[in-house]
């Protein structure tokens, strides 16, 4: 089961999401097996956002993010808007609205809410809530130079798509574990990005027969 246009992939969102002001405990899931139970409490809470646009072309697309190379955290990698919840933020939804705003021009209040996916285990030491939602169709990205080399767009259609998502193996930490990949238009998606994605079609698409 994979991406069936527009309409069905916003009433999964809304269907399947944990309400942004619930608090309930969401679900861990990527790297949680590099660290021991009381490693957990310790991690750094982050939050990103997964910035949904149509662009009138019977499809939808997300913003993405390439980060420069000199970042001290997942330098060079393609992410989506968001970072670190600091002290002055009320959780992770404001972290992730207030870090889009500063990294690409994110209004926060143009963006339409619509749910929280389940926590990403980052084995670089934060644990992410993905943040879900909708921004205006004329959105023109205004990238800050410090924390963004470029912004960019790609479409649902082909991320939503689990033939798109390539199982490949290395060694991290002494350690040999799978991640993925998702090749776009010369973009290399991959690590924290491609898992908080292929987590959100896992959460979105539980009948897909298959999971991480």
């Amino acid at each position: 089961m994979s991406w069936q246009g527009p309409e069905d992939f916003l009433d999964r969102i809304r269907a399947n999401l944990t309400p942004v002001h619930d608090l309930a405990i969401l679900p861990q899931r990527g790297d949680v097996h590099y660290f021991e139970p009381e490693q957990l409490p310790t991690l750094r809470d982050a939050g990103v956002l997964i910035s949904i646009v149509d662009r009138g072309n019977d499809d939808l697309n997300v913003v993405l993010t390439q980060r420069p190379d000199t970042m001290a955290k997942h330098p060079g990698q393609v992410a989506f808007p968001g970072g670190k919840v600091d002290p002055i933020d009320n959780g992770p939804v404001q972290a992730a609205l207030r870090e889009a705003h500063e990294e690409v021009g994110i209004e926060p209040g143009s963006v339409d809410l619509m749910g929280l996916g389940d926590i990403y285990i980052a084995g670089s030491g934060f644990r992410i809530t993905p943040v879900v939602g909708v921004i205006p169709s004329d959105f023109v990205a205004v990238p800050d130079p410090y924390e963004v080399d470029d912004v960019f767009e790609t479409p649902l259609s082909f991320l939503m798509n689990p033939d798109n998502h390539v199982r490949k193996e290395t060694v991290w930490k002494g350690r040999e574990r799978a991640y993925l990949e998702m090749p776009h238009d010369g973009r290399r998606i991959w690590g924290v990005t491609a898992g908080v994605i292929r987590s959100l079609y896992d959460k979105l698409y539980p009948d897909n027969g298959e999971h991480e």
